[in-house]
């Protein structure tokens, strides 16, 4: 774990955690990339997650990432698309993530020729390095600046599963070492060029190398069956990078309570009453916890990163360390904490019965829906390429791209009203010690925002999650 930790260190000095690296109002986000990026596998994929705590996070700023990912691709295919994928256009900033199929040609196909011909190794290499600088001179003629672009390191641990024959490991050898290199390319490539490095590659193998020291088990870990694919958790945790490197990760909000008195960051908190026995408070955040599914608790039980990355904090002076008090949402119970936890602060931004965690899981609902009409366009993409079938007609991919583009645009605005329409609501807090007695204006009758959550996602989960379920079983058919 301390590795991991050294190397999450690096990895936020190697892209500096600036502000200007977060997302700002009006940005366009392209994210191009093969089939990590596509994730068609997965129902959870990065860019996806991303969106999620940006639209909750920031509400203020309304922003639209586009995920170009294209399964099989190479960045031969990613230039290609630039000039033929209309979602490519009126992008602001851009990320890069290619490398794994690039790879291909010169290792899976032929490890020998790989192992012993350094010759073609460097040519692959080189001419991996040169379609990076092409790809940024289009950018940067587009108007986008080298400042703009984030280059990713292949998004693969090293040490996948020991293998019990020579040979094999052999060549998992040979595998990791082409990894390495690709890697080192973009490394090069951003230095080079003053693009930000996402450094994926080095955390994912830490975390990977601490999942296996603490299980001893090659199974338990962040990758599919295949050995190449991360899977839902590792898409999460990608998305987790991405944030931490970026300097994107702040609370929701942080309420302390101290002496009878009460402060607050990024939220509005007034009519602090503070008894022997009971404390309450009227509460208004100015955003929202990222909306959790049973995905994220599933992932966390192996990252533990739910806490770093959707923080809502409630901190309580003074109360009694071995008592357990409750906590109320006006009127809701969602939990109970020692007084000794309140004194740590305690985050409720987890919390399923958290009426603002109700919001945030419709709002990630409709963000599911922007998922499945996405991947129906980017199949479309994908068969204009020899990735698929290569049969899409200029007419096929305008006529996808209008049906994409107007869901989305729909999917995004209703995400944005959904989270500014929660903002406007005030909630009474109240913290009680168990078998202390509060008065009624404690427990003050909420108002029917939840009610107005509950139907939210009564409204769009149906239809959601039914193409979705009925669009993943029939990929995994196809896997």
């Amino acid at each position: 774990m301390r590795r991991l930790l050294l190397c999450l260190l690096a990895a936020g000095t190697l892209w500096n955690g600036s502000a200007d690296q977060v997302f700002q109002d009006k940005d366009v986000v392209g994210f191009w990339g093969d089939s990590i990026t596509h994730a068609a596998y997965s129902e959870i994929n990065y860019t996806h997650v991303l969106y999620n705590y940006y639209v909750t996070h920031f509400p203020e700023r309304e922003m639209e990432f586009r995920n170009l990912g294209v399964e099989g691709s190479k960045l031969s295919h990613g230039l290609d698309l630039y000039e033929k994928d209309p979602s490519a256009q009126g992008l602001t900033k851009v990320v890069l993530e290619y490398g794994i199929n690039d790879l291909k040609e010169y290792l899976y196909e032929d490890p020998e020729l790989y192992a012993d011909s350094g010759e073609a190794r460097e040519e692959g290499l080189q001419e991996f390095e040169n379609n990076l600088e092409t790809f940024l001179s289009l950018l940067q003629e587009s108007g986008i600046e080298s400042d703009h672009v984030f280059a990713a390191t292949l998004p693969i641990p090293r040490n996948l599963s020991p293998e019990e024959s020579s040979d094999m490991e052999l060549a998992q050898t040979r595998l990791q070492e082409g990894y390495e290199e690709m890697s080192d390319v973009v490394r090069e490539f951003a230095a080079k060029n003053g693009t930000e490095l996402l450094e994926l590659r080095a955390p994912l193998s830490d975390l990977w190398e601490s999942l296996y020291a603490q299980s001893q088990d090659p199974e338990k870990n962040i990758m599919e069956d295949d050995g190449l694919h991360i899977d839902t958790a590792g898409q999460i945790y990608l998305a987790y990078l991405f944030l931490e490197q970026q300097g994107a990760l702040q609370d929701v909000s942080n309420v302390k309570i101290d002496d009878g008195s009460i402060r607050a960051e990024n939220a509005e908190v007034s009519n602090l009453h503070y008894e022997d026995g009971y404390l309450y408070y009227d509460y208004r955040a100015y955003s929202l916890p990222m909306g959790i599914s049973h995905e994220y608790f599933e992932a966390d039980e192996i990252l533990h990163i739910l806490d770093k990355m959707n923080r809502e904090i409630i901190q309580v002076e003074g109360l009694e360390g071995e008592s357990l008090y409750d906590i109320y949402i006006s009127g809701e119970k969602i939990g109970s904490y020692s007084g000794a936890e309140f004194a740590d602060g305690v985050n409720i931004a987890n919390i399923q019965e958290n009426s603002s965690q109700m919001y945030a899981r419709a709002v990630e609902q409709m963000n599911r829906g922007r998922r499945v009409s996405e991947l129906e366009y980017r199949k479309v993409v994908e068969n204009l390429t020899d990735c698929g079938s290569g049969e899409t007609t200029e007419e096929e991919l305008q006529e996808a791209y209008q049906t994409w583009s107007e869901e989305d645009a729909q999917y995004r605005q209703g995400m944005y009203e959904l989270v500014r329409e929660r903002l406007q609501d005030t909630e009474r807090i109240a913290i009680v010690r168990q078998g202390a007695q509060a008065p009624d204006a404690a427990f003050k009758v909420p108002g029917n925002g939840w009610k107005k959550a509950a139907a939210a996602i009564g409204l769009v989960s149906g239809t959601i999650l039914t193409a979705a379920a009925g669009y993943f079983v029939f990929k995994r058919k196809l896997l």
